[in-house]
């Protein structure tokens, strides 16, 4: 390979601005220290915490009002009893009752 057109790689340190963590890596970039947002100790994703939505979509939004409409009907005050009127129809039972 011709050694004028490799690229120089020198040590680099990354600094996280968030959590205060250090890395030092073989680098092409030509600064010395490079400051970082999130890095992989402090970041959301890889601490497990990316599952859970902050802003709500049409369908979670929709659930909730489901969720809160059957939490509502069953604090409510059980309806009053309609009587149910007997017919005076006999019932025949067994087959004496039938002579």
């Amino acid at each position: 390979m011709n050694k004028k057109i490799q690229p120089n790689l020198h040590v680099v340190t990354f600094k996280c601005a968030s959590c205060g963590a250090t890395y030092q890596i073989e680098s092409t970039i030509k600064q010395d220290v490079v400051n970082l947002d999130v890095c992989a100790n402090c970041h959301p994703f890889y601490k497990g915490g990316i599952g859970e939505q902050k802003v709500k979509g049409r369908a979670e939004k929709l659930s909730a009002k489901f969720t809160t409409g059957k939490e509502t009907i069953s604090t409510k005050a059980p309806k009053k009893e309609t009587k149910v009127r007997k017919s005076n129809k006999k019932v025949i039972k067994s087959l004496d009752e039938l002579k």
